[in-house]
Protein backbone atom coordinates (compact mmCIF):
# COMPACT_ATOMS: atom_id res chain seq x y z
CA UNK A 1 0.00 0.00 0.00
CA UNK A 2 2.40 2.57 0.94
CA UNK A 3 5.47 1.09 -0.97
CA UNK A 4 6.89 2.92 -3.88
CA UNK A 5 9.02 1.52 -6.58
CA UNK A 6 12.12 3.02 -7.73
CA UNK A 7 10.45 3.81 -11.25
CA UNK A 8 8.01 5.59 -9.78
CA UNK A 9 10.59 7.90 -7.79
CA UNK A 10 11.82 10.97 -9.50
CA UNK A 11 15.22 10.49 -11.43
CA UNK A 12 17.19 13.56 -9.39
CA UNK A 13 16.81 11.14 -6.35
CA UNK A 14 18.15 8.14 -8.23
CA UNK A 15 21.08 10.20 -8.79
CA UNK A 16 21.58 11.49 -5.35
CA UNK A 17 21.32 7.72 -4.19
CA UNK A 18 23.82 6.64 -6.87
CA UNK A 19 26.30 10.11 -5.58
CA UNK A 20 25.21 9.00 -1.71
CA UNK A 21 27.14 5.11 -3.24
CA UNK A 22 29.67 6.26 -4.72
CA UNK A 23 30.32 8.76 -1.67
CA UNK A 24 30.34 5.67 0.91
CA UNK A 25 32.80 3.24 -1.21
CA UNK A 26 35.12 6.38 -1.56
CA UNK A 27 34.97 6.62 2.11
CA UNK A 28 34.91 3.21 2.55
CA UNK A 29 38.54 3.06 0.20
CA UNK A 30 39.91 5.85 2.45
CA UNK A 31 39.07 4.73 5.88
CA UNK A 32 40.99 1.17 4.60
CA UNK A 33 43.73 3.28 3.56
CA UNK A 34 43.66 5.46 6.64
CA UNK A 35 43.61 1.88 8.70
CA UNK A 36 46.64 0.76 7.09
CA UNK A 37 48.64 3.79 7.39
CA UNK A 38 47.82 4.22 11.19
CA UNK A 39 48.74 0.64 12.07
CA UNK A 40 52.19 0.85 10.11
CA UNK A 41 52.78 3.70 11.88
CA UNK A 42 51.92 2.47 15.08
CA UNK A 43 54.25 -0.31 14.69
CA UNK A 44 56.95 2.09 13.15
CA UNK A 45 56.29 3.93 16.90
CA UNK A 46 56.33 0.95 19.18
CA UNK A 47 59.66 -0.44 17.25
CA UNK A 48 61.19 3.64 18.00
CA UNK A 49 59.93 3.05 21.64
CA UNK A 50 61.59 -0.06 21.88
CA UNK A 51 64.87 0.91 20.64
CA UNK A 52 64.68 4.00 23.17
CA UNK A 53 64.14 2.09 25.67
CA UNK A 54 66.41 -1.07 25.44
CA UNK A 55 69.67 1.06 26.05
CA UNK A 56 68.13 2.23 29.27
CA UNK A 57 66.89 -1.08 30.26
CA UNK A 58 70.21 -2.61 29.81
CA UNK A 59 71.76 0.25 32.09
CA UNK A 60 69.32 -0.42 35.21
CA UNK A 61 69.88 -3.96 34.74
CA UNK A 62 74.16 -3.01 35.11
CA UNK A 63 73.46 -1.14 38.02
CA UNK A 64 71.30 -3.54 40.07
CA UNK A 65 73.55 -6.23 39.09
CA UNK A 66 76.82 -3.84 40.44
CA UNK A 67 74.58 -2.87 43.76
CA UNK A 68 73.69 -6.82 44.22
CA UNK A 69 77.54 -7.37 44.16
CA UNK A 70 78.21 -4.10 46.04
CA UNK A 71 75.65 -5.07 48.59
CA UNK A 72 76.96 -9.19 49.08
CA UNK A 73 80.47 -7.32 49.38
CA UNK A 74 79.30 -5.39 51.99
CA UNK A 75 77.72 -7.94 53.65
CA UNK A 76 80.91 -10.03 53.28
CA UNK A 77 83.20 -7.72 54.84
CA UNK A 78 80.61 -7.32 58.02
CA UNK A 79 80.27 -10.73 58.43
CA UNK A 80 84.38 -11.09 58.50
CA UNK A 81 84.63 -8.10 60.89
CA UNK A 82 81.95 -9.71 63.33
CA UNK A 83 84.01 -12.97 62.96
CA UNK A 84 87.29 -10.95 64.17
CA UNK A 85 85.48 -9.31 66.91
CA UNK A 86 83.80 -12.69 68.29
CA UNK A 87 86.81 -13.99 67.77
CA UNK A 88 88.78 -11.35 69.71
CA UNK A 89 85.79 -10.88 72.53
CA UNK A 90 86.38 -14.72 72.48
CA UNK A 91 90.11 -14.84 73.26
CA UNK A 92 89.80 -11.67 75.83
CA UNK A 93 87.03 -13.86 77.75
CA UNK A 94 88.94 -16.76 77.80
CA UNK A 95 92.56 -15.39 79.24
CA UNK A 96 89.99 -13.20 81.86
CA UNK A 97 89.30 -16.89 82.78
CA UNK A 98 92.71 -18.55 82.70
CA UNK A 99 93.96 -15.82 84.54
CA UNK A 100 90.91 -15.90 87.31
CA UNK A 101 91.89 -20.12 87.50
CA UNK A 102 95.73 -18.89 88.17
CA UNK A 103 94.75 -16.63 91.21
CA UNK A 104 91.82 -18.40 92.67
CA UNK A 105 92.58 -22.39 91.83
CA UNK A 106 89.91 -23.77 93.52
CA UNK A 107 87.32 -21.30 93.62
CA UNK A 108 87.89 -21.97 89.39
CA UNK A 109 87.58 -26.09 90.37
CA UNK A 110 84.15 -25.35 92.17
CA UNK A 111 82.83 -23.41 89.57
CA UNK A 112 83.57 -25.96 87.10
CA UNK A 113 81.70 -28.47 89.05
CA UNK A 114 78.90 -26.89 89.88
CA UNK A 115 78.28 -26.46 85.46
CA UNK A 116 78.95 -30.07 85.45
CA UNK A 117 76.37 -30.37 88.17
CA UNK A 118 73.83 -28.58 86.26
CA UNK A 119 74.29 -30.06 82.98
CA UNK A 120 73.96 -33.84 84.51
CA UNK A 121 70.48 -32.57 85.66
CA UNK A 122 69.32 -31.23 83.01
CA UNK A 123 70.52 -34.15 80.72
CA UNK A 124 68.49 -36.43 83.21
CA UNK A 125 65.25 -34.51 83.23
CA UNK A 126 65.03 -34.90 79.14
CA UNK A 127 65.07 -38.68 79.19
Amino acid sequence: MFQHRSSEFDPRVSAIVDHLQAIEKELGALGQDAGRRASSRVSTAANQIADAIAPILADLTGRLRRGRRAALDEATSFGNEAVRAGARAGNDALGRIAGQAKQRPLFALAVAIGVGILIGFASRRGD
